[in-house]
């Protein structure tokens, strides 16, 4: 599709976020005009940890509509009702379902969508009335703007200016992870990719390496927290909540809560120690493993059969060098301020390497209140753990669209949570209300009642 056109919002990026927005916003019509525009080919979502038993960590109920319009035509369940694969879904993947499929419904909520692909933004500026956004293939006008260009991998320091096919990280480990046959293998990262790339390492379904070594930094091999209350976090009732702390408690909250988002899950970690038992007793199988917990890699440098690695044990502060021929980064995303922005960036608040954003995920700045900035999954200071993941996707953009209407134009009011807060119990008792949480149907529960 031709650009040098007008429209009521562009959504800068097509991940899960973006895409959500677009298709809660799909049947408002007329009432609001909106693009998508991506700088890559496809929607591939974690284009490098998709291989066939890579899994999804939360339900597929947790799509791009459904917590938020169960009825959407958009839904994970409609998609597998039109692919026609609805039933044998439900017997194959009653315990999970893979990152593939799932980014099977991504791409084709995408070609739905009228994403446009191969569009890659280039610089925002501000004419005085719309927002003029230059891309490769033309240049659009936007009454607001929706950033979704999610987060950029993260390489450690010592890695970071190092440009060698021995060196990957883990969001390219599907295309690069040939090389590590018969190899000695570094993996560096201690949470869920860096545990599924084990994994595959191990399986040895394209041959293992002679010997691999993870290291898994401070927090070990940790469990990856997914009990009944830690979830309710992942609740939009508890979002509120934390937005309403100051800065230093959000911050404290967010590092108790970091087992939440960062550890492995249960059966990963069960299924690495059942082939690390496979491989030491079962199989007729050469290949050495070290497990490293709380080691972190300090040092690396690059010498002619490989790369010379120094480890460093976080407690003891003990030092260890040995030689790898592979280095695996699985050390997760940062955020990042797009260098687009570079001719409006000086009119909005930063904090550190991200922006301030408010409770409906608008960047405040010091433009007309016309024209609106929004961010998706750049918010996990202010709106909590759940921010980068999926759980609230669609919640999140069903705000956002709100907000961009200037109406309720989904209800977000209805939903429970089991968890109470003490403020939420004095406000209701000055009330001469019963006590309750977050909203007048959250349930407190009391010893005697």
């Amino acid at each position: 599709m031709m650009q040098n056109r007008t429209v009521d919002v562009l959504a800068i990026g097509a991940g899960p976020a973006n895409l959500s927005l677009a298709a809660l916003a799909a049947p408002a019509g007329t009432d609001l005009s909106l693009a998508v525009v991506e700088a890559r080919e496809s929607a591939s979502w974690h284009p490098g940890l998709l291989w066939s038993n890579s899994r999804l960590q939360v339900s597929g109920v947790k799509d791009l509509v459904s917590l938020v319009d169960p009825r959407s035509r958009f839904s994970f369940l409609n998609f597998l009702h039109e692919k026609g694969r609805l039933y044998r879904h439900l017997i194959a993947s009653r315990e999970y379902v893979s990152r593939k499929e799932f980014d099977q419904y991504l791409t084709w909520a995408a070609d739905h969508l009228g994403v446009e692909f191969g569009t890659e933004v280039t610089t925002v500026d501000h004419d005085g009335d719309h927002f003029q956004v230059s891309t490769t293939r033309g240049t659009l006008r936007a009454s607001h703007i929706v950033l979704g260009i999610g987060q950029e991998p993260f390489i450690p320091s010592c890695a970071a200016d190092m440009d060698d096919p021995g060196i990957w990280h883990s969001s390219h480990h599907i295309d690069r992870g040939t090389q590590t046959l018969d190899k000695h293998v570094l993996l560096v990262g201690g949470g869920q990719s860096a545990a599924e790339i084990a994994l595959d390492i191990l399986s040895g379904r394209r041959g293992l390496p002679r010997r691999f070594t993870w290291v898994a930094g401070r927090g070990g091999f940790s469990p990856l927290d997914d009990s009944a209350f830690s979830n309710e976090w992942f609740n939009p009732l508890f979002v509120e909540y934390f937005h309403g702390l100051s800065d230093a408690q959000r911050s404290s909250l967010l590092e108790e809560q970091s087992a939440a988002m960062n550890g492995i899950s249960h059966n990963l970690l069960s299924a690495l120690y059942r082939r690390l038992y496979e491989i030491d007793y079962l199989d007729d199988l050469s290949c050495r493993h070290n497990f490293l917990s709380g080691v972190s890699l300090v040092k690396l440098t690059k010498d002619r059969a490989g790369f010379m690695c120094t480890l460093r044990d976080e407690i003891s502060t003990s030092v260890h060098e040995m030689h790898s021929d592979v280095v695996i980064f699985a050390t997760g995303f940062r955020h990042r301020i797009p260098a687009f922005l570079q001719p409006i960036q000086e009119r909005m608040p930063v904090q550190g390497d991200e922006f301030h954003v408010e409770k409906d995920y608008r960047i405040p700045w010091n433009g007309p209140d016309v024209n609106r900035i929004y961010i998706q999954n750049g918010a996990r200071k202010s709106h909590g753990v759940a921010d980068p993941g999926l759980s609230l996707a669609a919640w999140r953009s069903a705000v956002i669209l709100n907000s961009l209407l200037d109406k309720e134009y989904y209800c977000l009011g209805g939903d429970d949570i089991t968890l109470s807060f003490l403020q939420s119990l004095d406000q209701n008792a000055r009330l001469g209300a019963p006590s309750s949480g977050l909203a007048s149907n959250t349930h407190t529960t009391e010893k005697g009642s």
